[in-house]
């Protein structure tokens, strides 16, 4: 995943093969780590709960 970030507080989260299916980011976007991402968006990831 990739992960982007705009000043005026968009973001985007681009998946799977961008080499198969191009995606253009708009102007005024940055690449950042999923951590910056998530602060950013106040996502929060929960683990899954191991299967019995």
């Amino acid at each position: 995943m990739r992960y982007y970030l705009s000043d005026d507080g968009g973001s985007i989260v681009v998946s799977g093969d961008t080499d198969a299916f191009p995606v253009t980011i708009p102007a005024g976007y940055r690449e950042v780590t999923e951590d910056e991402y998530n602060t950013a968006t106040g996502t929060v990831t929960v683990p899954l709960p191991d299967l019995p």
